[in-house]
């Protein structure tokens, strides 16, 4: 179970992408939900990867082809926090 540290740092990270990489909480919530269906199903991951691209929260060159499960795990994880802060009214849709 997260912190209440954690939970914070984790809120800051969407407020962060929202703002600095212009990305809506809708999108966070799509790659959330993209990210855990990699888990899933690994042939996924490249379509992942250029749909983190196109949200520009990454450039081509800093993306390892790779799997990389943490990276996967923290996109899951602001999908959800995303999700979570919309329903709680701390940011809007």
């Amino acid at each position: 179970m997260p912190t209440s540290k954690e939970v914070l740092e984790t809120k800051q990270m969407v407020r962060e992408a929202m703002i600095e990489d212009n990305v809506s909480p809708q999108t966070l919530i799509r790659l959330g939900k993209m990210a855990e269906e990699v888990l899933k199903d690994k042939s996924l991951y490249p379509k992942f990867l250029q749909a983190i691209i196109d949200s520009n929260l990454a450039e081509a060159e800093d993306v390892d082809e790779g799997m990389d499960y943490q990276f996967i795990g923290a996109m899951a994880t602001l999908g959800e926090m995303a999700r979570q802060m919309i329903a709680s009214g701390e940011i809007e849709a």
